[in-house]
């Protein structure tokens, strides 16, 4: 069975559902640290302006610095799915194919939304229907509704591989980044095969005379048909560590 572990980010881009599509079991992993002006309640679409993207974001109550994910809270002061749509406004303009469809399919996600204060039940349901809606096998557990507790962890690359332990994974697969907090060692010492995933972000036309790579699957979803995206989640390579 091969395990990806990831936080849970707000609509992430492509690279995040290429890790999906590579692994059997996807844990939610809730308990970290929220990082401010992360990728956890915010990502990046296009823009008219003078950059080539904007922010768009799921605004939250300002929490202390050690607060987990899992505890963060949604501001009920602003309406964030207005604000988004609104956002998503330049992909009218520019005729986006998909744009009637997924504002269609944005509605009906957000009006089936769990009614929860919290936003980590949010992102979860986000990342469920997306899937959904990419026609991408999707087999998740909650890292904090699994009551795993494992000792002695010293370092954060310890997380993964105990927990490939604990769900007996035989492949850890990880996204490019955070290499040197790995211990390849230490995986292999528990007959648990370690790699990393390097995504390749292949063009698509964004009516725009240079391709911006990188943005939130929204801006995958808004150019290409769910069909068009299913050929664009494979292109990704394996690397041993």
């Amino acid at each position: 069975m091969r395990l990806g572990m990831m936080q849970p980010y707000f609509f992430p881009y492509i690279g995040y559902f290429n890790l999906i599509r590579a692994t059997d079991l996807w844990i939610v992993f809730d308990t970290p640290q929220y990082i401010r002006r992360g990728w956890v309640n915010r990502n990046r679409v296009l823009s008219d302006g003078t950059d080539s993207w904007k922010y768009v974001r799921v605004p939250v109550i300002h929490a202390p610095r050690e607060t987990a994910i899992r505890d963060i809270q949604i501001d009920p002061r602003q309406n964030w799915a207005t604000e988004l749509l609104q956002n998503l406004d330049v992909y009218e303009r520019r005729r986006a194919p998909f744009f009637h469809s997924v504002k269609e399919w944005f509605h009906t996600t957000v009006s089936s939304a769990p009614d929860s204060a919290r936003l980590s039940p949010l992102l979860i349901h986000l990342l469920k229907e997306t899937c959904q809606y990419l026609q991408l096998p999707f087999q998740c557990q909650v890292y904090s509704e699994m009551n795993l507790n494992p000792d002695g962890i010293s370092d954060p690359g310890e997380w993964a591989l105990q927990t490939a332990i604990a769900v007996n994974a035989k492949t850890y697969i990880n996204p490019p980044g955070g290499r040197e907090i790995f211990d390849a060692a230490g995986f292999c010492k528990a007959g648990i095969e370690l790699l990393f995933l390097e995504p390749d972000l292949t063009p698509y036309d964004q009516k725009a005379p240079t391709f911006t790579p990188g943005l939130s699957i929204l801006d995958v979803m808004m150019w290409n048909s769910p069909e068009q995206i299913q050929k664009l989640l494979p292109n990704y390579s394996l690397v041993s560590s």
